[in-house]
């Protein structure tokens, strides 16, 4: 959906990552709007897109948008799932379902891959955007985050793994850092705050390599979602 205005992604470039929390109520329009501003990757969690929403969307000419359904709302007319939008086309892109479901609510979580050329690198950029499961058992978890060591594995070049990792224990995180390293990834240190509903655990997290962090921050006037946004500054090596 949409058009990038770019034959490929700058030699720095700006992401957005945001939990958008299914775009309930009306205050995550201006925040979309003002948070997406010259960013060249958004990598998006519990996007939902209805007839209004695609509105919001489509006032970005200048990006093309991927969406990994997770599951569609017949009530509400809704698609839910990941998305990530690209100032440049993507030379690829793949989703994975998670092999199991979401306890309760019988849905997938998400995993959406798309694959960039950039500036500056003889090698293409791959990036990950994921939505773990949340109260799926350890094993279901693991098999999960074997999803992304299968998919990455072929690749050599630069790479950015981000999303909601639901790290709200300690196991799943050290899991979760385990993958990391055997993929080469470092992860993007940021000052924040926990919160009580997270069970006082970040969730959010931004892993790369073969790139250069130039700044990253976390987006603290934001209320239209239970999760802060995270703004990043990279380039190429």
């Amino acid at each position: 959906m949409g058009s990038a205005d770019m034959e490929c992604l700058p030699e720095t470039f700006e992401l957005l990552l945001w939990n958008m929390q299914k775009c309930h109520g009306n205050e995550w329009r201006p925040d979309f709007l003002r948070l997406t501003h010259n960013r060249h990757l958004v990598l998006l969690q519990e996007a939902s897109l209805t007839a209004v929403n695609l509105e919001i969307f489509d006032q970005h000419e200048q990006y093309y948008w991927a969406l990994a359904r997770s599951f569609t709302h017949l009530k509400r007319e809704s698609e839910n799932g990941v998305k990530t939008g690209s100032r440049s086309m993507p030379l690829d892109t793949v989703c994975y379902a998670s092999p199991s479901f979401e306890p309760f609510v019988q849905t997938h979580k998400m995993l959406l891959q798309t694959s960039y050329a950039l500036q500056g690198s003889l090698h293409n950029l791959m990036v990950f955007n994921l939505h773990a499961l949340n109260f799926a058992r350890i094993g279901r978890y693991i098999a999960q985050l074997s999803q992304i060591s299968a998919a990455a594995k072929a690749h050599h070049g630069p790479m950015i793994l981000a999303g909601d990792f639901n790290t709200w224990s300690k196991q799943r995180y050290r899991l979760l850092m385990k993958m990391t390293e055997e993929l080469g990834l470092t992860e993007a240190e940021i000052s924040r705050k926990t919160k009580a509903r997270h069970l006082y655990r970040h969730l959010d997290h931004l892993f790369y390599r073969g790139l250069r962090l130039g700044a990253i921050e976390m987006v603290d006037a934001v209320t239209s979602s239970d999760h802060l946004p995270i703004v990043a500054r990279f380039s190429t090596i």
